[in-house]
């Protein structure tokens, strides 16, 4: 993906962003709003009993039964209206009449054992919860002849509901704004860092060609004389180095372009990377072997040859750096398991706390006196973002080495 995408893409996002906070915020307002209505016009509801009761009781003729008034108005006006659970029962709280709840309504003894079993259960409940009506026949008399037990109206478990809905959409208001954020944050990064890599590999292209000219020309003016022939052996190493540096900037011009992979033996890769560190290794310490153990020699994986060698030299190059000042050896390991291919690649260098497992990855972490820390941050880049695969410290102890696992899928 080019630079210019990815900086249109985070522009878009940012641009999404902000909509989404604005229209967020007026929905989340709008809708607390609504709720809120919601419940209050249900509370009004409820209430509106007893000034109509009070205005029909007022405007009533003198020579109406009050004791039939109230009874009718009870069954027409106000039981139709109820919402919640009413259970009645009698001074030993038995269940002998209940409304609005899915059983049939009939004599108590007469019910199914399960149905009998779930308005005991109710009658507990609601007299934990201190849900009930003892019925007397006047404030004098301590007797109690009934109780009404009675369990939460909908605008009741509305109201105990508000400020749950209200925390679980500020959360995922909150989250999902953070989300947008971070995605927008990692898009700019993108942005410096496949900036940087191209403008780095088009840096490099001037240089290097002038190079390559200047090497051509002293090598057609060298004679055939023994001088003339060390000279020339010289000039081969020089464009050998031209030629590796040639090479460096193509993978970094590669970065944030879209990859074409290939069948590739990583067998061989592994052991022309090695091959390589060997090499360069007595001008680094004579004290340091590295061992290749493969069971992959056979296979072929698709992939990116030149970024996958790219990262295996920043590995093998982290665990030298890690054993500067060290005897001892580095040791790779190649192997087939469920469809993926793990490379295991562990030294006997000055290893790290479990803290720093993940950190390491990371863009400027490095624990090394000098560097920029962004060896292991290629490679994480390069296994994960590219390959889809997984790279990670398999294990690690503090004076006693690492043990890094690349981890590749073979479909």
């Amino acid at each position: 993906m080019k630079s210019g995408k990815l900086q249109k893409k985070a522009n878009n996002r940012s641009l999404l962003l902000k909509v989404y906070f604005i229209t967020g915020s007026v929905l989340l307002l709008v809708g607390f709003i609504l709720f809120t209505n919601i419940v209050i016009n249900n509370v009004k509801q409820d209430v509106q009993i007893v000034p109509d009761l009070y205005s029909k009781f007022v405007g009533m003729p003198t020579d109406v039964n009050l004791e039939h008034f109230l009874f009718q108005y009870f069954m027409e006006e106000i039981l139709p209206g109820i919402d919640y659970p009413i259970i009645l029962t009698d001074s030993l709280k038995a269940p002998f009449s209940w409304e609005n709840i899915d059983i049939p309504k009939v004599n108590f003894d007469e019910l199914e054992t399960r149905h009998q079993t779930i308005i005991t259960n109710m009658v507990k409940k609601m007299e934990a919860k201190r849900s009930m009506i003892p019925l007397k026949l006047s404030d004098e008399d301590d007797r109690i002849y009934s109780y009404v037990f009675y369990g939460d109206s909908q605008t009741m478990i509305q109201l105990k509901l508000m400020p749950y809905v209200g925390m679980v959409l500020i959360f995922l208001y909150v989250f999902l704004g953070m989300f947008g954020v971070y995605t927008i944050k990692k898009t700019e990064r993108d942005i410096l860092w496949v900036g940087l890599a191209k403008e780095t590999a088009h840096q490099f292209g001037t240089p290097l060609s002038s190079l390559s000219g200047w090497i051509d020309v002293i090598h057609s003016k060298t004679g055939k004389d023994k001088e003339g022939k060390e000279l020339q052996e010289m000039l081969e190493f020089m464009r050998g180095d031209v030629e590796r540096l040639n090479k460096i900037a193509s993978r970094f011009g590669k970065v944030g372009s879209i990859m074409k992979f290939q069948p590739c033996s990583l067998h061989k890769i592994i052991q022309e990377t090695i091959e390589h560190f060997e090499r360069r290794l007595p001008a680094v310490s004579n004290k340091i072997a590295i061992t290749f153990e493969s069971e992959i020699e056979d296979r072929k994986i698709n992939l990116d040859p030149d970024l996958i060698k790219w990262t295996l030299e920043n590995m093998l190059k982290n665990c030298i750096d890690s054993m500067k000042q060290r005897d001892g050896s580095i040791g790779v390991k190649a192997f087939s398991q469920k469809n993926k291919t793990y490379i295991h690649i562990a030294d006997e260098g000055i290893g790290m706390p479990k803290k720093m497992y993940k950190k390491i990855f990371r863009p400027g972490v490095t624990n090394k006196e000098r560097g920029w820390g962004l060896g292991l941050s290629l490679a994480h880049r390069i296994v994960e973002e590219y390959h889809k695969g997984k790279i990670r410290v398999l294990e690690s102890e503090v004076d006693v080495g690492t043990t890094f696992e690349i981890v590749l899928p073979e479909v």
